[in-house]
């Protein structure tokens, strides 16, 4: 699961950073958006606002450096 500051649309590209358990290095993962689905239901504040199906772009390592500034772009 991870938390983005908004919620995507299809088409959207998606970047996530993840620390390497055996490495110093980050390994980035881009995702495209493929699908939303929003959660109606106000029964509890743990469930996320939607769920988003992605497809797996582009992998690669970075050093443990690396800043996303933007983690949702067009």
């Amino acid at each position: 699961m991870v938390d983005l500051p908004q919620i995507p649309k299809v088409g959207e590209t998606i970047v996530v950073e993840r620390m390497s358990p055996t490495k110093q290095c980050v390994i980035i993962f881009e995702y495209i958006v493929t699908a939303v689905q929003f959660n109606a239901s106000n029964e509890s504040a743990e469930l996320p606002d939607a769920r988003i199906n992605a497809c797996l772009n582009h992998c690669w390592e970075g050093t443990s450096n690396f800043k996303m500034t933007n983690f949702l772009e067009k």
